[in-house]
């Protein structure tokens, strides 16, 4: 066999679907979500587009295992923790999968779930939420709504919208008229002093808090 042939059979044709989900998420990171496609992943990582096509069926179903593996990336405690310090944990976890693949994690926001890792985190909240003493009607409502909070809470961060005010906003706050927009020029200052870490602390603890007093 010659070296050439054997570089090429042990090279990234020869990629498993979770090598190329890997792949996927680094691509999406390096050329965002409105350059990304099938087709620019396989010439990317040199695959045949059908091998893409035979494993995940359509962009979507590629882009919905991208999204199970960054769940799968996200850590749990022990269950024997109190329920809203898992909670807490768990949200951290989010959050600090956002801001390593915000372009990657927008997908989160697109499926009720993507697979088995996401049941197996949506079992821990639903676990905790009960252990906090709730009925079944009020898990199910508590936990999509911790997920709409928490993962819509990240990308935000991730995407750029819970930031400090920059000079351009600083200025169209000035520029504002002076009837009618008291508040947000008086606020002006601390809207440049925001910290996103903060912001989101805050407004995890702001749930937590909602829902003890749920109970």
């Amino acid at each position: 066999m010659k070296n050439s042939d054997k570089m090429k059979n042990t090279g990234p044709k020869g990629l498993e679907a979770h090598a190329m989900v890997v792949a996927a998420i680094d691509f999406m990171e390096e050329v965002g979500n409105s350059a990304f496609s099938v087709r620019k992943l396989a010439a990317k990582i040199a695959c045949d587009p059908m091998s893409l096509q035979y494993h995940f069926k359509s962009k979507k179903g590629l882009e919905r295992a991208m999204a199970e593996e960054l769940t799968r990336r996200i850590s749990t405690i022990d269950n024997s923790m109190p329920w809203d310090e898992r909670l807490r944990h768990l949200a951290y976890q989010y959050r600090q999968i956002a801001l390593a693949y915000p372009n990657s994690f927008k997908l989160m926001q697109q499926f009720w779930s993507t697979g088995l890792a996401d049941y197996i985190r949506a079992e821990y909240v639903c676990q905790a939420l009960t252990d906090a003493g709730f009925n079944d009607n009020q898990v199910t409502s508590f936990c999509l709504g911790y997920y709409a909070c928490i993962i819509g809470l990240a990308a935000s961060e991730a995407g750029g919208l819970l930031r400090p005010a920059d000079d351009a906003d600083l200025n169209d706050i000035e520029n504002l008229p002076q009837q009618g927009f008291t508040l947000t020029k008086k606020l002006a200052p601390a809207f440049q002093a925001v910290e996103p870490g903060q912001v989101f602390a805050f407004t995890v603890e702001l749930f937590l808090q909602g829902i003890k007093k749920a109970l």
